[in-house]
């Protein structure tokens, strides 16, 4: 009824569409995904007026959305160094963080570039990198930080400094 020419554009026809069908997840996987959530960072050596090498630690909760009306809740832990620092800057941060979605996947970021800057107490930070493993990798990723101290102002003055404050996060994965 088809005759062979027929049969052979029915075949080709099938393979491209199947090709698209097994595409379309790895296209997916760049899909923007935004999430807000809070954490627990910690401080060590606790930060003081002056600059010093910093290790920081945090971890936390996000709600993430990669789609109109599609949230999916997500731990995060961020690890990073900072070579100055203090109560009035972090200087220049290096991070990798960690996201662990709820559904089972997860996304590692490194953080190259990063920066810092007090305003009324609070601390706003914007890390900037890229997704090297799990969901969205090869996607530039941006982190914003805004943290309140857990302490009063006069700790930055104490011998063990500003250990620990409470931040409040936004993460874009962008396409």
């Amino acid at each position: 009824m088809f005759g062979r020419r027929g049969i052979g554009i029915a075949l080709s026809s099938l393979t491209l569409l199947g090709a698209s069908l097994v595409a379309a997840p790895a296209a997916r996987a760049h899909t923007p995904i935004a999430c807000a959530g809070q954490e627990n960072t910690r401080y060590t050596p606790g930060l003081q007026l002056a600059p010093r090498p910093t290790d920081i630690v945090a971890e936390g909760t996000y709600t993430c959305s990669d789609a109109p009306g599609h949230t999916v809740a997500a731990t995060t832990r961020i690890t990073a160094t900072t070579p100055q620092g203090s109560c009035l800057t972090l200087g220049s941060v290096r991070a990798r963080e960690t996201v662990r979605y709820g559904d089972g996947r997860t996304s590692v970021i490194s953080y190259t570039t990063g920066h810092s800057v007090r305003v009324l107490g609070v601390n706003n930070v914007r890390l900037d990198g890229v997704v090297v493993e799990g969901l969205g990798k090869g996607a530039r990723a941006q982190r914003a930080i805004q943290t309140a101290p857990a302490d009063l102002p006069t700790t930055c003055l104490a011998e063990r400094g500003l250990q620990q404050v409470v931040s409040f996060t936004q993460l874009h994965i962008l396409p």
